[in-house]
C-alpha cells in the first residue's frame, strides 16, 4: 500500500496539490491534495480515495484501468505497473513477446510429464548428486546461512555445473552479490506444485532451482519481478544456452524458477 501511496503523492506533488514528504503514508496533507481533484469522494475510506485517483490518473494517460470505482482488482493492477513504469522511464513499457524467445535444446531436455520425462529422471527424488556451487550461495529466506553445494539429478549435474561456471565469469562475484544472484530458494524438494495442485512439482526430481525469491514471488509478472531487468539478460542467457527454461521468461510468472525440462506450447 505504501508503494501506490508514495505515486500518488509523487503525482499530486507534481500537479501542485501536495508539498509533503514522498513517504508513503496517507496523512492529511495527502488526503487534501486527493479532495482538490475532481471526480474524488473524500466521504470514501482512503485505500478507495487513493485507488480511485490513480485509475483516474492511468486512464488520462491512456492506460487502462477499467472503470473508475475505487476498487482494487488485477486490471488496475497492471495498469499501475504501467503508471510506476512511465513514470520511471518516461516512455511505455516494451511490448511483451514471450514467443518471441527462442530456446534452443542441446541436452535434449524432455517435455514435461510426459513418458519421455519419466523415462529420462525415473522416481521422485532419486537418481540425485551433489553439486558443489563455484560461488558462495545464500539461503534466500534467511541470508544468514550459507550454501555451498546442493542436491540435484545426475542428469543435469553437468549442464548446471556449466551454467554457474559461465554465471561467475560473466558477473563476477561482486556483481553476482549485488543482483542477488547468490540467493538460492533450493532445488531437490518432493511436493506438489504450489497453489493446491494435483501434479508434482520439477522440484521432486531435483531439475528446478528458484533464486531471490523475495524479490520474484510467484505471482509477480515481468513489471515487478527482479529477475526481469535487463540487468539480468546475460543470465538467461547462461540458463537458455543449456536449454534450461525460465517460467518467468515463457508464461511471465514465477521468475525465480528455471528448470531441465520443456513446457508445451
Amino acid at each position: 500500500m505504501k508503494r501506490r501511496i508514495r505515486v500518488v503523492q509523487q503525482i499530486l506533488q507534481e500537479k501542485g496539490y501536495y508539498s509533503g514528504s514522498i513517504d508513503g503514508i496517507a496523512g492529511p496533507l495527502t488526503m487534501q491534495g486527493l479532495a482538490r481533484i475532481d471526480g474524488i469522494d473524500s466521504r470514501l475510506p482512503k485505500t478507495r480515495q487513493i485507488t480511485t485517483f490513480i485509475q483516474m490518473e492511468a486512464n488520462e494517460r491512456g492506460i487502462d484501468a477499467g472503470p473508475v470505482d475505487g476498487l482494487w482488482g488485477p486490471r488496475t493492477n497492471a495498469a499501475f505497473d504501467e503508471l510506476v513504469y512511465r513514470i520511471e522511464n518516461g516512455e511505455p513499457s516494451p511490448v511483451w513477446r514471450p514467443d518471441e524467445i527462442e530456446v534452443k535444446n542441446p541436452n535434449r531436455w524432455p517435455l514435461q510429464r510426459t513418458s519421455e520425462f519419466h523415462e529420462l529422471y525415473g522416481e521422485r527424488g532419486k537418481r540425485q548428486t551433489m553439486l558443489d556451487f563455484p560461488y558462495p550461495m545464500r539461503l534466500s529466506w534467511d541470508l544468514r546461512v550459507r550454501c555451498r553445494r546442493t542436491q540435484c539429478h545426475e542428469k543435469v549435474y553437468d549442464s548446471l555445473g556449466r551454467i554457474l561456471q559461465n554465471v561467475k565469469e560473466i558477473y563476477g562475484e561482486r556483481s553476482i552479490r549485488e543482483l542477488h544472484l547468490d540467493h538460492f530458494g533450493g532445488c531437490l524438494n518432493v511436493r506438489r506444485v504450489r497453489g493446491g495442485g494435483s501434479s508434482w512439482s520439477m522440484h521432486s526430481w531435483g531439475i528446478a532451482l528458484d533464486f531471490d525469491t523475495r524479490r520474484n514471488q510467484l505471482g509477480w509478472g515481468r513489471k515487478r519481478a527482479a529477475l526481469a531487468h535487463p540487468d539480468y539478460n546475460d543470465w538467461w542467457k547462461c540458463w537458455e544456452e543449456e536449454g534450461w527454461i525460465s517460467l518467468g521468461r515463457k508464461r511471465n510468472f514465477d521468475w525465480m524458477h528455471v528448470q531441465a525440462a520443456r513446457l508445451p506450447e
